[in-house]
């Protein structure tokens, strides 16, 4: 691509349209957009939301402004805008915001485990992150910052970068007394906070988004366990797990379907 992205990193570059892919930009275990990209039989440009900026501004429309103003500047048509769990609430405004372009045709839309994130989803994240270091924590540390997280969502419901910020605080530290128990360096320590930040920072962007579109309807792709948050009718539903979603064959198949003709 002649054009240098800086808020967008490119999976693969097969074809001149564009399609844009909304996940957590750090890294999994499960299958990705990555892997989606390399599967699919199709002659198309993927692009993935990258870390640049991800915590910078808690306002969803500066980072829609920055994210749609980029892709745009490339001069290439978006064929479509896909998201992952959280992600799907940012795919959503992204294609609206392309749609609202004079001139653009407005993308397909395919939302993977689509998930609204509401203020619960950040103290839940919070919770399982400690718990991960459960073996590590001192006596009773684990339970305090579950009560302290639960009152802290009760009362801060309205003002989720508060709560955000708060709940990084904590862990910050929580992670420096394991550091300092296992005489871990400060690079260590360093990489798991700022990781558990800008995952809270993502959560808090994908809370103001939603599953709605402005112009057209949505494509749901769900994986075995998955429960929809739209009528049943609505969603494409896959004997895979949610681990192997976006690396299923099927999936594969069924994506390149929509892909292949342009609209859903």
């Amino acid at each position: 691509m002649a054009v240098e992205l800086t808020t967008w990193r490119e999976l693969c570059d097969r074809g001149r349209d564009l399609v844009l892919c909304l996940d957590f930009p750090g890294g999994r275990a499960a299958a990705g957009f990555a892997d989606l990209a390399t599967g699919l039989p199709v002659e198309l440009c993927f692009l993935h939301i990258a870390w640049l900026g991800l915590h910078t501004d808690s306002r969803l429309d500066a980072h829609i402004a920055q994210w749609v103003g980029e892709v745009l500047g490339t001069g290439r048509p978006v064929r479509a805008v896909l998201g992952f769990c959280a992600g799907t609430a940012l795919a959503t405004r992204v294609a609206d915001a392309v749609s609202a372009t004079a001139g653009a045709t407005p993308p397909a839309v395919l939302l993977f485990d689509a998930a609204a994130v509401p203020g619960g989803a950040l103290r839940d994240q919070f919770v399982s992150s400690v718990q991960a270091s459960a073996a590590y924590l001192a006596e009773g540390e684990l339970e305090d910052a579950r009560q302290w997280s639960r009152e802290l969502l009760a009362t801060g419901r309205d003002d989720l970068p508060r709560v955000a910020a708060a709940l990084v605080d904590r862990y910050d530290q929580l992670m420096s007394g394991i550091a300092d128990r296992l005489s871990l360096g400060e690079v260590i320590r360093r990489e798991l906070i700022d990781g558990f930040a800008a995952y809270m920072a993502y959560l808090l962007l994908a809370a103001q988004g939603g599953l709605d579109l402005r112009v057209g309807t949505p494509i749901f792709l769900s994986s075995r366990a998955h429960k929809p948050p739209v009528d049943p009718a609505r969603v494409m539903s896959f004997g895979v797990d949610r681990e192997r979603l976006l690396g299923d064959a099927d999936v594969w198949k069924a994506v390149a379907g929509v892909l292949g003709e342009g609209r859903p």
